[in-house]
């Protein structure tokens, strides 16, 4: 069995919408990261106004690391599976257009979103990967696609802003 084999498929696009997410926390300093002035998409959005990604990584690292290592915190808390678990849970990612190399990150994403859900009465679906080489995107950009229709583009703040009060909304974790 080849390792896409274990990815379900996935849904038709007409039915997600697209979001382009900086998962860069300096995008509020356009001077740090001169790379991602020019890019503009319809969807954007700003992980770093949108705390319940960082809680949910966190959280999830952590309730890991004390299984691991009961005894001390190890200088690197969160892996990168952490935080696309969390993306999942807090976007309600169906798709990421991620390099074929991912895939086993993802697959690890997927089984710990589908652990932290069950443990805190979260909704999960598994994200799917459609293939991307990132061509003509600035690093730290992620194209993602969720079944959450959202609201009219507002630009990246306001996008960002927005979703983060509809998520306190939704789950007493996800109130960050």
């Amino acid at each position: 069995m080849t390792a896409t084999a274990t990815l379900p498929r996935p849904a038709a696009a007409t039915e997600l919408r697209r979001w382009y997410l900086l998962a860069n926390g300096n995008q509020h300093r356009q001077d740090l990261c001169p790379q991602t002035a020019g890019f503009q998409q319809d969807f954007m959005l700003m992980e770093a106004l949108i705390p319940q990604v960082r809680t949910l990584a966190m959280l999830m690292a952590a309730e890991r690391l004390q299984a691991e290592h009961p005894h001390r915190t190890p200088d690197i808390i969160t892996e990168e599976a952490d935080w696309f678990a969390a993306r999942i849970l807090v976007f309600g990612v169906r798709v990421f257009h991620l390099d074929i190399t991912l895939i086993p990150m993802l697959q690890t994403a997927n089984r710990r979103a589908r652990a932290l859900a069950a443990r805190h009465g979260l909704p999960f679906t598994p994200a799917q990967m459609r293939m991307s080489l990132h061509a003509g995107r600035p690093p730290h950009m992620l194209i993602m696609e969720t079944a959450d229709p959202g609201s009219a583009d507002e630009g990246m703040v306001a996008n960002s802003l927005a979703l983060s009060r509809s998520l306190r909304a939704r789950h007493p974790l996800l109130a960050a």
